[in-house]
């Protein structure tokens, strides 16, 4: 018993130091926690500053923003159509575009000179539209001889291009017609073959007729077709192709451009076919040097040009004059056309033709004939807009051409008047650049054969105004550059068309300096138009309606200022 109760009396020692020792330790807990709760409230509170966190949220969407962008390059297989120096702006074929949304256009914000030095691609996702792919056909099958055909081949064209196939039938039926297709797509050959198969078989039947019939037609000074074209390198232009024809058909083409000597004078020549202007073709009429009794052509190339309120005077004075009468059928005793075949050839589709043509011809006789491609952005050719300002313009312009010349590519630089013409010539040729000058307040002995300098590859760069820009075969350019801005879409169209043409070895690019804000604008439109795979809207070529509307709403403002 003693020891059992020694035993217990040790344990319950052992349990109240161990109850007293739990209670101590429990106490010492909370007082330490106690004490350490109380420190970490009067420990100062630090903050993030506003700059990191913005940094941090930026850092956060640039995240989020390449994701976004690697996931949505993953679901597209189509080509790349916009490309942006801003990739989350990226456009692909097969994406889809609110026009109205125009927070979503990459120039958006150009207005503000925040963006200076943002850029965007059109990328080239297609073949030119103007080479037919589908249905390969030959002239023979549109009706074209044979030598005419062998003398195509022996130049280097094999088939016709789709303006060609669909118009040269129409023509060579007769009817009046208005071919309209996008730049570079052989609309001067779609013109001129079934012009020249007329004069054939106008000549033929001459041979067969009976001694009975007038012996007094001919072709001195009485041309059968007359093709006007704006200005002078054009019309050496035409003239050059008709003359690579003669070889392989009896027909004498004659040329005659403004401020030439022959104008002074009285000529006699042969002419089935006369290539002229609408200033020197005024003239001839009133000095009644040639005639036009035997007419039965008339085609007006680049019309759009030609049809503008600043060309319409002289037009209407021409119709007038030459008393012209619409064909609207054949002779049945001889088969030639009763009155005159008028063609009206251009890029964009004329707008003032009711105007200046309709009361000769009733528009609703006229065939249209185009082409899908008609005012739509070039699909083969790479087009680059660079938001700049105007400091670094001339800067930027030297070394975009210097690297041409290194690749040896012929570069057309525009710009929007003689001044900045004559500027930029001055610019690069103090700056060791080789290059010729070609604008509309040269003298005529200034411009002859300038364009033929640069056609013919003695030099590789061209500055310009927009005279050059009108149907000139440029299959050696394969860069454009705008300095300055085109102010009108159809002007736009007419410069990029300087590249990427049918018969061209390389598409070639297009590059647009955009240093002013009222150019902002123009350039919203193409990009929708791009984006959206549409036509571009508003292609109005009457440019000297448009600064008069622009003129007058200037005029307007004032007053009410006043």
């Amino acid at each position: 018993m003693p020891a059992n109760l020694n035993f217990v009396t040790k344990h319950v020692k052992y349990l109240t130091m161990l109850r007293y020792l739990s209670n101590r330790c429990q106490t010492l807990l909370g007082s330490v926690s106690r004490s350490y709760h109380t420190t970490w409230n009067e420990l100062p509170r630090i903050t993030c500053p506003k700059k990191i966190e913005k940094k941090i949220e930026k850092h956060k969407e640039k995240k989020l923003a390449k994701v976004l962008l690697s996931r949505r390059q993953a679901r597209h297989s189509g080509p790349l159509i916009v490309s942006c120096k801003r990739k989350g702006y990226n456009h692909y074929q097969g994406d889809s575009f609110n026009e109205f949304d125009i927070q979503k256009l990459v120039s958006c914000g150009w207005k503000n000179k925040k963006r200076i030095g943002d850029h965007f691609t059109l990328m080239p996702f297609s073949d030119n539209p103007s080479i037919e792919t589908e249905e390969i056909c030959s002239f023979p099958d549109l009706g074209i001889n044979e030598k005419v055909n062998a003398g195509l081949k022996e130049i280097g064209i094999q088939s016709p291009t789709k303006i060609q196939k669909s118009a040269i039938p129409v023509l060579l039926q007769g009817q009046s017609a208005i071919c309209a297709a996008e730049t570079g797509s052989g609309k001067t050959l779609a013109y001129i073959l079934p012009a020249i198969e007329w004069i054939l078989q106008y000549k033929r039947t001459l041979k067969t007729l009976e001694s009975g019939v007038d012996s007094k037609i001919t072709n001195i000074n009485c041309p059968n077709t007359i093709v006007l074209t704006p200005n002078r390198e054009l019309t050496l232009q035409v003239m050059a192709i008709a003359e690579s024809l003669t070889k392989y058909a009896d027909f004498t083409p004659f040329t005659v451009t403004g401020h030439e000597a022959v104008l002074e004078r009285k000529i006699l020549n042969p002419m089935d076919m006369l290539i002229t202007t609408p200033g020197a073709l005024k003239k001839l009429l009133k000095r009644k040097s040639i005639h036009c009794n035997f007419l039965q052509h008339m085609v007006i190339d680049e019309s759009d040009t030609l049809f503008d309120d600043s060309f319409a005077p002289d037009m209407h004075e021409i119709f007038r004059m030459s008393r012209i009468q619409p064909a609207d059928e054949t002779d049945k005793r001889l088969p030639l056309l009763i009155g005159t075949q008028i063609v009206l050839v251009s890029a964009t589709m004329p707008v003032a033709l009711e105007k200046t043509l309709g009361e000769f011809l009733p528009l609703e006789s006229m065939v249209k004939v185009s082409t899908q491609g008609l005012h739509h952005l070039q699909p083969h050719v790479k087009q680059t807009f660079l938001r700049i300002n105007n400091q670094r313009k001339p800067e930027k312009l030297i070394e975009l051409v210097k690297l041409n010349i290194e690749k040896n590519h012929p570069t057309i630089v525009f710009a929007n008047n003689n001044k900045t013409c004559y500027f930029v010539h001055k610019l690069l040729g103090e700056n060791g650049v080789e290059c010729l000058q070609l604008s509309g307040e040269m003298l005529p002995k200034e411009r002859r054969g300038v364009f033929e300098k640069f056609r013919d590859g003695f030099c590789n760069v061209l500055v310009a105004t927009d005279i050059a820009s009108r149907g000139l075969d440029t299959v050696n350019v394969q860069h454009v550059i705008n300095y300055d801005f085109p102010t009108f879409i159809s002007d736009y169209i007419h410069r990029v068309g300087r590249v990427g043409r049918v018969g061209g070895t390389d598409a070639g690019e297009v590059t647009s300096l955009i240093s002013e804000k009222w150019n902002v604008e123009l350039v919203w439109k193409i990009e929708i138009a791009a984006r959206k795979r549409r036509k571009l809207r508003d292609v109005n070529a009457n440019i000297k309606q448009k600064l008069d509307e622009k003129k007058m709403k200037m005029d307007k403002f004032e007053l009410n200022i006043i």
